[in-house]
């Protein structure tokens, strides 16, 4: 990877190629927004919070807890998910910073958030050590008794999606 790369060069291909900021509006995507969104839900407070959303994509989540008050601190390394992030922020009352970036190397200083979500990290990145890394990095910018909420995809979440969709037969999906 170059100094303009921060991750894996096939991740950057599929995300310039694929749409993330429709991803949530159609399909399965709508469920996991909403499901994710209750999750957070369970941890946040009315009173504002320093969030950090690492590998926050196009920037809904951010969006979504910068209207409802908190400071969010959008964390991401696709340089098409940075634009689509920057003018979505630039949109809102309560704007939310966006960073280019990625969960091995955070550029906040230590206990600065209380909360942080680890969205793509821990299913992009594919080696145990780059994983363990990220929540290190994590738990160093996180406030004491800060809440880090990671979200994984197991392994038949490929499978399932190849099913649901008539794709499993496809020499790419199989």
């Amino acid at each position: 990877m170059n100094s303009k790369q921060l991750i894996s060069r096939n991740i950057e291909l599929f995300y310039n190629t694929a749409s993330e900021e429709t991803r949530l509006n159609k399909g399965m995507g709508v469920f996991e927004f909403e499901r994710i969104k209750s999750l957070i839900e369970k941890y946040i407070s009315s009173s504002p919070l320093n969030i950090i959303d690492i590998g926050g994509g196009t920037g809904k989540y951010s969006e979504w807890l910068a209207n409802k008050g908190h400071q969010v601190h959008l964390v991401e390394p696709i340089p098409k998910h940075i634009k689509i992030a920057q003018k979505r922020a630039d949109k809102l009352k309560n704007r939310f910073s966006v960073h280019w970036g990625e969960s091995r190397k955070l550029e906040f200083p230590n206990n600065f958030a209380d909360l942080i979500l680890l969205h793509g990290p821990l299913y992009h990145l594919q080696k145990k050590e780059d994983r363990a890394l990220s929540i290190r990095e994590a738990k160093r910018v996180l406030k004491n008794n800060g809440i880090i909420l990671g979200f994984a995809i197991n392994y038949t979440a490929s499978t399932l999606v190849g099913l649901l969709n008539g794709l499993i037969h496809k020499k790419n999906i199989f």
